[in-house]
């Protein structure tokens, strides 16, 4: 079991890696340019990536211990795991936030992973994603009862009160469509290109994702159509694959960054998907 856990942990660690590793991506942090992100670069997220990683073994090994706990009861047990997660990134980047939405996720996951004992039982994505929906059937009860001075509000909350948008809290509560209706189908079926295969799938996933991280940054609910009919445009015309489709992402990288828009909702979902397609590869997950 021990092995089992560092090699899942590993897993977690290596979608951060990727993500950040793979380049051009419009607006976001990668090995050629700091994208919109003026207070970070590529290895402020090396440094992150790094001292999440004992983090990830503890998700895995609560899920593993407390499985017997009513699941809801263990989710609440894995949230104060990750404020710590949170705190030694922050302390690592000097207080630059670089995967604090993504230990979220990855904290449900890995913890799922325990819980689920994938490294000995056959557990097939469906009823990993069940599992998902039962551990975060509560979550959207954080937009209840809500202050009435919008002022105290976050974005996240501002963005339910006025346009009903759930962020990752409703992505959760829905077992991550994204991931395993969308992203997991689209990114498998490259092989052996890996940096087409991550900039096509964070390309694809961000047609799917309702990226708060992109509304925030350009304080416009309607970006949402307008950018996604330039990643479409990326997509029709090949991808990266193309001369067309990789001048068309430059320019859209140019793009974001004048606007100082950023993909970090569809980056961490890529993240997820990567995670998710090295386990199945590894057997701990079956399709």
């Amino acid at each position: 079991m021990e092995q089992a856990v560092k090699k899942i942990a590993q897993q977690a660690q290596l979608g951060l890696l990727y993500e950040v590793s793979c380049f051009p991506k419009p607006g976001l942090v990668d090995p050629i340019d700091s994208g919109s992100h003026n207070d970070m670069d590529y290895f402020t997220f090396l440094e992150s990536s790094v001292v999440l990683l004992p983090f990830f073994e503890e998700f895995i090994q609560v899920g593993y211990e407390l499985k017997y706990l009513p699941i809801t009861e263990t989710f609440k047990k894995i949230r104060k795991i990750g404020v710590l997660a949170e705190n030694e990134m922050l302390h690592v980047t000097q207080n630059v936030n670089t995967h604090k939405g993504v230990i979220f996720s990855l904290g449900i996951f890995l913890t799922i992973c325990g819980r689920l004992e994938v490294w000995k039982n056959d557990v097939s994505l469906k009823q990993f994603q069940m599992e998902i929906k039962e551990m975060t059937c509560d979550l959207l009860n954080d937009f209840e009862n809500l202050p009435n001075d919008k002022s105290e509000l976050t974005f996240g909350e501002k963005l339910f009160v006025e346009h009903g948008m759930t962020g990752i809290r409703g992505e959760a509560q829905s077992g991550y469509p994204s991931v395993f209706d969308y992203g997991l189908t689209f990114y498998d079926k490259y092989q052996g290109k890996n940096n087409e295969q991550l900039i096509d799938t964070l390309m694809f996933l961000s047609l799917h994702v309702e990226d708060t991280n992109l509304i925030k940054r350009s304080q416009s609910i309607s970006v949402f159509e307008s950018y996604r009919e330039m990643a479409n445009n990326f997509l029709e015309l090949g991808g990266y694959s193309t001369e067309s489709g990789l001048n068309y992402l430059n320019k859209l990288n140019r793009l974001l960054k004048e606007k100082n828009w950023s993909l970090g909702g569809s980056a961490d979902t890529l993240i997820l998907v990567v995670f998710v397609s090295k386990l199945v590869k590894l057997g701990y997950l079956k399709k």
